[in-house]
């Protein structure tokens, strides 16, 4: 598959603070449509599978979000991926008021709820 035709993956786990922060910047950046989403449920047989496959694809244990950025590349880390995407497609995150609402008063309560 060439790097054209290539849609990149985004790996999302149910209830992941993180995963939500970069799908709320891919969604607000309106970039949404240009990447294919992978609900992961940790309740879900086949979850334990993906976490294998990402953590093979990143050369450390996955963690979530995980994006297949072009085929055979994996990068992790909502901040790096946000970074990324903003850059690759010219996008000022600073301007994106849901994502800054999140980052700034709800993102802390789940991290912390997250954490404990």
């Amino acid at each position: 598959m060439s790097k054209a035709s290539f849609t990149p993956k985004a790996y999302l786990r149910v209830g992941c603070p993180f995963s939500f922060k970069f799908l709320l910047f891919m969604s607000e950046a309106g970039l949404g449509d240009a990447i294919q989403w992978i609900r992961c449920d940790p309740e879900d047989a086949s979850f334990g599978q993906i976490k294998e496959k990402l953590t093979a694809g990143l050369g450390k244990n996955a963690t979530f979000p995980t994006v297949e950025i072009e085929p055979g590349v994996y990068r992790s880390d909502s901040d790096r991926l946000i970074e990324h995407y903003a850059q690759q497609h010219a996008v000022a995150v600073e301007q994106l008021r849901a994502l800054s609402f999140y980052k700034e008063s709800i993102f802390p309560q789940l991290l912390e709820a997250h954490q404990g």
